[in-house]
This record gives structure tokens, sequence and C-alpha cells, in this order.
């Protein structure tokens, strides 16, 4: 099969919507991985990016060569049988669970601009089913759409942030940290890599060249390093305005007018739904290897049954159920990281 160079661009945009959920988006996350422990975390980010280079080259190979359809293919490859069903339900469980926080932070979107908590809610499923009709295809199509906007917003904040208030560190009189900066790098490619697993794991099958694979890796860890970097670089200048905002994102455009502070909030919005899309295609994916129905009914479906439990919150959604998933997060990963070198891997190659 001949390289396709807009292949790469359109998977590489899927793994960018994947990522930047709207923890990343709304600067919450680089922060408390990276900001928080001071000037030194720059170079965190920088290993933060190799390892998801390496992580997302690898689950998009297994995926290209097993032509598989869903995560739990790609766990059958990695795990040994018995331990591959047990992820394969803990996986499936996360998926369900950030969905619900996804589908709940945008009934919470609509609450900060006046608007209803239900009708935000019900705007998220209803845009999120129109993507499902489409399936894998209708998915890399809205990424490569939305994600050139949202970042493009995102880097325009942070370049003018910078032009207004001086491109020079400011924060050497900060004391370092004493906690080492490297395992924040590790966790934090942990944290994202249950979505990115469901959503690479659906994508190989629409590689028609290896160098394709290769490319999206690069294309995707380059513009998440280079936003996370500029981000990261900002954030430390307000240092002191950050517990002040519940989004960091704010302390750097409070100074803006309130047209462009709802534009900024309408792409954090807009980060909770690509992500909300990538878990929920993840969820038809598997779900419909069970029940032979359309993916967008599996995923409409999954999405009524959890509406009901959107009422608990956002915050509280957050609070309880993202913290259980670290230790799954961070074994996952390694055991990614480490299958191109296990004889497994050797196997497959024989």
């Amino acid at each position: 099969m001949r390289f396709n160079l807009w292949q790469s661009v359109k998977i590489s945009m899927t793994i960018v919507g994947t990522t930047i959920g709207a923890g990343f988006a709304s600067g919450r996350e680089i922060w408390e991985f990276f900001g928080s422990y001071g000037e030194g975390s720059s170079g965190s980010i920088l290993l933060a990016t190799l390892i998801f280079f390496a992580a997302i080259v690898t689950i998009l190979q297994i995926s290209w060569r097993n032509h598989t359809s869903h995560y739990s293919e790609i766990l059958k490859v990695i795990f040994p049988e018995r331990i591959a069903l047990f992820f394969d339900v803990l996986v499936l469980v996360f998926l369900l669970s950030s969905t619900l926080v996804m589908v709940a932070g945008s009934g919470a979107t609509f609450q900060q601009w006046n608007g209803s908590f239900n009708i935000g809610v019900l705007v998220m499923v209803v845009a999120v089913l129109v993507i499902l009709f489409f399936d894998v295809r209708g998915l890399m199509s809205m990424n490569l759409v939305l994600i050139p906007v949202m970042t493009t917003v995102l880097i325009f904040v942070c370049f003018h942030f910078l032009h207004i208030s001086g491109w020079s560190a400011s924060w050497s009189e900060t004391p370092p940290t004493s906690l080492p900066v490297w395992p924040s790098a590790i966790t934090y490619a942990a944290f994202n890599m249950l979505s990115l697993l469901a959503v690479l794991s659906t994508i190989g099958k629409e590689v028609r060249h290896q160098g394709e694979i290769w490319l999206a890796g690069a294309i995707s860890c380059g513009a998440l390093g280079m936003i996370a970097y500029l981000y990261n670089y900002s954030l430390l200048k307000v240092k002191d305005l950050i517990s002040q905002y519940e989004i960091p994102l704010f302390a750097l455009v409070r100074d803006y007018s309130p047209v462009w502070v709802f534009a900024i909030s309408f792409v954090l919005w807009l980060a909770i739904y690509t992500t909300a899309v990538s878990n929920i295609h993840g969820l038809a994916s598997r779900l419909s290897d069970w029940v032979r129905l359309p993916h967008w009914l599996v995923g409409g479906t999954v999405l009524l049954l959890l509406l009901p439990l959107t009422q608990l919150g956002f915050a509280t959604l957050v609070t309880y159920l993202y913290p259980l998933y670290g230790v799954l997060n961070l074994f996952i990963l390694t055991m990614i990281m480490l299958y191109p070198f296990s004889s497994r891997s050797k196997k497959k190659s024989l």
C-alpha cells in the first residue's frame, strides 16, 4: 500500500483530540502534573511527550498488524488471556465513568453560561450521537475540523500572554521543589492512556502504510508537547494567581473582554466534547462485539442509561472516579511500553 500523508494527519488530529480533554485545555492537568513543580518542569514535558510517542506507535502497530476493532483485542495481544479479560472489564468501567464525567462537564459548562445543566447534558448527548452515525471516519473527520481550531486558540492565548508579560523567565527567586518531576511525567502519560487505547485500537484498520503510524505519532506528540510547553511556561508566570482560579487558563485571560472569555470557554466545551466522542466510540466498538447493533445505537443507548447519573454533579464525579484508575493506567502503560521487547511480540513477528 502507498503512504498517505493525509491519513497521517487525520490520525494525528484524532490522537490530539482524544488527549486534549477539559483537563488539558483548562490548564489544570498541565499545572498539577508539571507547573506546580516549578521551573524544572519543562524537561518532564519532554519525557512525557517521548512516552506518549512510544505508546502511540506501539498501540497503532499492534492494531494495524492485527486488524483490531476495539481495545479488548489489543489487551489480548499484550496480556495473557485471563489477565486480558480482567483488564477488559476495568477499561470498560473506566470508559463508562469517564464518559459520564464528560457529559456532566457539559452540563456544568452550560451552568457557567447561566444556562440549564440538563440542557447542557442533552446538547452533549445529541452532538456525540451525530458523530457516531459515521463511525470511526466520522470521529477522524470531526477531529480534523475541531482540533486545529482548539489548538490555534490555546496557542494564541499563550503567545499573546507571553507577548504582553515578556518572554524572559521571571521566577528565578522561586525555591526549587524538593520532589523529583520525572515521576509526574510518567503518571501524566499513564493518565491519558486508556482513552487513547480505546480509540487507537479502532484506527489500525484505517492505516495503509507503516510510515503513516510514525508520522501520525510525530505530528500529534509534537503538537501536544509544544502546546504543553507554552502552556506550562505561561502558567509559571502567573503561579501566584493559580490558586484563585479553578480553571488556570482564566488566569492568562483575566484582562480579556467577556466575548473573548466566552469564546475560550467554548473551546473548553469542545475539549470535553472531543473526549466524550472518543470514549463513547471506544465503548460502542467494544460493546458491538457483544450486541450486534450499529455503533450509533449502542452508543446512544449507553448515553441514555448514563443520563440519570449525571445528576451527581461534575465535581463529585471527578473527585471520586478519577483517582481509582491511577494504578490501572500505570500498569497498562507499562505493559504497552514493554511489549516490543517481550516474548509475545517476538512470537507475533515470526
